[in-house]
């Protein structure tokens, strides 16, 4: 069993607020999961972008100068 504070009082949970707590924590999680997945993709298509342009012979100087990376 799950303890909470409420004025300093430690109170027993009851099972519908653990089953909340542990729904709000099981949503937070699926967002982060997903922000972290989407930053991660990010970085990966702009390492991608980046290899493609010098490859049609971009220089750094010049990939910085349009793109900024």
């Amino acid at each position: 069993m799950a303890v909470k504070f409420v004025n300093g009082e430690a109170l027993t949970m009851t099972s519908a607020e653990e089953a909340a707590l542990k729904a709000d924590h099981d949503a937070a999680k699926v967002k982060i999961d997903a922000a972290a997945a989407a930053a991660t993709k990010r970085a990966n298509d702009t390492a991608s972008a980046k290899t493609k342009l010098k490859e049609l012979g971009l220089t750094d100087d010049e990939l910085t100068a349009i793109l900024g990376i």
